[in-house]
């Protein structure tokens, strides 16, 4: 093994503030992800919805994501998270 990979894997065992952090159930967010060899979606819901979302996806469709950021949140997806009893919304980009 090489210096750089056993210093690499000091650093990747290293725990943060940010791991032992729940995901926000309550906050609604819009997240734009480029799906590798999928169209591009929006996805509509809390961070706690979305991480289980991809979790589902990925399992279930082998959805991998290549870009990920949050978008703005429209009024208009606001209102179909709520009209859809606050479940998690996909909107597909083609």
């Amino acid at each position: 093994m090489e210096l750089k990979d056993a210093e690499y894997q000091e650093w990747a065992n290293i725990q943060n503030d940010c791991t032992t952090e729940p995901l926000d159930n309550e906050r609604v967010l819009c997240e734009y992800w480029a799906l590798k060899n999928d169209p591009d979606v929006k996805v509509i819901g809390t961070e706690l919805q979305c991480y289980d979302l991809f979790c589902k996806k990925l399992k279930e469709d082998g959805w991998q994501i290549r870009l990920d950021y949050q978008d703005e949140l429209l009024p208009e997806y606001l209102e179909a998270y709520k009209s859809n009893n606050k479940k998690t919304l996909i909107i597909n980009l083609k």
